[in-house]
């Protein structure tokens, strides 16, 4: 339990110092989550616990959370003109998913 806090009194810490950093529970399995800019930029987080903090974690493979799926047909439909005295530029383009 000591570990629990010191860890969540980290992890506090170092996203208040940084905006892009998240920290989030999950409730199934009960892991603490961390979010970031990147795979170097979390394992400096993790160092920064490891050495400012005294707080050792167990680390697994980077994931990234794919949660949404096409629900339904969309379509749209796009036109580029200018006209600028010679030939001018054209671009047309339809798009189904």
């Amino acid at each position: 339990r000591l570990d629990q806090d010191k860890m969540s009194i980290a992890l506090a810490k170092l996203a208040q110092e940084d905006p892009s950093f998240r920290v989030k529970i999950d409730e199934e399995s009960a892991q603490t989550l961390i979010s970031g800019m990147g795979e170097l930029h979390l394992e400096v987080l993790v160092d920064r616990m490891r050495r400012e903090f005294g707080v050792e974690a167990s680390v697994g493979k980077p994931q990234v959370a794919y949660r949404e799926a096409i629900q339904r047909e969309g379509r749209g439909e796009g036109k580029f003109i200018r006209q600028t005295g010679g030939r001018g530029q054209y671009g047309h383009v339809i798009l189904k998913v």
